[in-house]
């Protein structure tokens, strides 16, 4: 498996646990432990990049689920927007359909029977607004 998806998939579990749990970001990472140290080091990158934008990221979240609250989302979809969101705005050289696929395809292993098609739709929107916004300056 390529660093970047087993660094995503790392990444979406230890936020889903930190989350779940309560979970420090250390004791999160216990699992992974016999994982590459290349795909530990992106993983806890991302994780780290992730919660120090988290604000942001559920307000834009918000901003596209309109009448909803981000505490009223799914866990694992919440999670998949956040990571996705974080690693298109905020991360360089990264493909922003690559994200968005991989954010679908955790969906379909980890979510519900909603969740991929949701996460895509929400993920998709954010880059049409994204888009819209470099149209306008």
């Amino acid at each position: 498996m390529k660093v970047r998806k087993k660094g995503r998939e790392i990444a979406f579990r230890m936020l889903f646990a930190i989350e779940a749990g309560g979970n420090k970001i250390a004791d999160a990472m216990i699992p992974f432990k016999h994982e590459s140290p290349v795909v530990l080091d992106f993983a806890l990158h991302l994780v780290k990049g992730t919660l120090s934008q988290v604000k942001k990221i559920d307000r834009e979240i918000e901003s596209i689920i309109i009448n909803w609250k981000i505490e009223r989302l799914y866990l694992v979809d919440k999670q998949l927007l956040r990571l996705g969101i974080y690693e298109m705005d905020y991360e360089e050289d990264v493909e922003d359909g690559i994200v968005v696929f991989e954010a679908v395809e955790l969906a379909k292993k980890y979510g519900d029977i909603d969740s991929p098609n949701f996460v895509n739709g929400i993920l998709r929107e954010h880059l049409r607004r994204r888009e819209h916004e470099v149209q306008k300056a």
